[in-house]
């Protein structure tokens, strides 16, 4: 279990991060559009060697079939979260634009941006699974109901064959096999890996550059959002992981990937489809700026219940 100091310590490499991308979207280094590349490189390419440098684990075929179950949890709680935040705004009369994004925001965490390279600094190599976990459940959740809710659209198989998925899968076959890449193509996977935890962060703080501060605070609603993102799905979960047979540390990982703040993905598609893009990107920031005040707390809790 981590103690409180190595979190605070984390958290401000995290920061420091955070600031150099800032610097860089202040100054122009990075531009707008340069940083949706950077993005895209981050997901598509750097993310999936990320995923696959966990291959050089050994896991037993109890603890996959634990990671299976893990996959069904979070899943199962991606649903309820979505269902319950779609019923209560429907008793609202909410307006649909509004309804599907704030579902979106409340329900998908920045589990690879900032949670993965937090609980891999946290937790070990064994954080790579656990984000393997979340990122299987994400992207069968948001891009079969989440995207038909978006665009309005039918499901198509096609949109679930993503590099993070196909390269999450392939690392699942990999350790049901208990096959390993060759040493030298395994230190190439893990090196190129390695860099999504800087990139990502820099990235985050391009996108916070790309915004005024005031008007991140004079979004009202993005204060709700980020209290039930940041901290009260985190600690109703966290009940959860009390009766669940894992190791502390293992609990407390999990937690902590489930307390990371709103998904940037749920930016991009609320733009694409102009569904209140303005409340995404908002709640989005605003989520990621008390992050740093949140997650001490959580994982204090965390500490002493799990």
């Amino acid at each position: 279990m981590p103690s409180m100091d190595i979190v605070f310590g984390q958290i401000l490499v995290i920061l420091l991060y955070v600031l150099i991308g800032f610097v860089a979207g202040k100054t122009g280094l990075v531009t707008a559009p340069q940083r949706k590349y950077l993005s895209r490189i981050c997901s598509d390419l750097i993310l999936p060697f990320t995923v696959l440098s966990a291959a050089s684990q050994s896991v037993s075929r109890r603890e996959l079939g634990s990671l299976g179950l893990l996959v069904l949890l979070i899943l199962g709680t991606f649903i309820l979260t979505t269902a319950a935040s779609l019923y209560v705004q429907k008793l609202r009369g909410t307006p649909y634009a509004v309804k599907v994004t704030t579902a979106s925001l409340l329900t998908y965490p920045n589990c690879t941006f900032l949670g993965l390279p937090l609980c891999r600094a946290l937790f070990g190599e064994m954080a790579i699974l656990y984000n393997a976990v979340y990122l299987l459940a994400f992207n069968i959740l948001f891009f079969t109901w989440q995207y038909t809710m978006f665009t309005r659209k039918k499901f198509a198989f096609k949109s679930l064959v993503t590099p993070p998925t196909v390269s999450t899968l392939l690392l699942t076959v990999m350790l049901a096999l208990g096959l390993h890449f060759p040493a030298p193509v395994q230190t190439v996977i893990a090196n190129t890996g390695a860099m999504i935890s800087p990139l990502s962060l820099i990235i985050v703080g391009v996108m916070m550059s790309e915004n005024k501060l005031t008007s991140i605070l004079k979004e009202r609603r993005a204060y709700l959002i980020t209290l039930i993102r940041n901290l009260l799905i985190p600690l109703a979960f966290m009940l959860v992981l009390t009766v669940l047979p894992l190791e502390s540390a293992s609990r407390l990982c999990l937690l902590v990937y489930l307390a990371c703040p709103c998904a940037t993905l749920t930016t991009i598609y609320a733009i694409q489809c102009d569904c209140e893009p303005e409340l995404a990107a908002h709640s989005v920031l605003m989520s990621t700026m008390f992050f740093a005040a949140t997650l001490p707390l959580i994982v204090y809790i965390g500490t002493r219940v799990l």
